[in-house]
C-alpha cells in the first residue's frame, strides 16, 4: 500500500519536475532550444512523449488525492 502511494506520487511529481525544468532551460536558450542541433528539443520531445505514455497527469493527481484521504480519514478514526 504504501509502494502504490509512493509509485502515484513519483508518476505525476517526476516528469511534471523534468518537464519544467527542460521547458525553462528551452526558454533560456531561445530559439536554440527548439533547433535539432540542440539536445533541449529532443530532450523536450521525449519528456512530452512519456508524459503522454504514462497516462493523463489528471489520473495520477486523482490517484494521490484519495489516498491522502484515505490517509486522513483513517488517521481521523484512530484517534477516536
Amino acid at each position: 500500500d504504501k509502494a502504490r502511494d509512493q509509485i502515484a506520487l513519483i508518476k505525476y511529481a517526476v516528469p511534471d519536475l523534468a518537464f519544467r525544468v527542460i521547458d525553462r532551460a528551452v526558454q533560456v536558450h531561445g530559439g536554440a532550444g527548439v533547433c535539432q542541433d540542440f539536445p533541449l528539443a529532443k530532450a523536450l520531445a521525449g519528456m512530452r512523449t512519456l508524459r503522454i505514455a504514462d497516462g493523463p497527469d489528471a489520473v495520477h493527481k486523482r490517484t494521490v488525492a484519495r489516498l491522502e484521504i484515505r490517509k486522513a480519514l483513517k488517521m481521523k478514526q484512530n484517534r477516536l
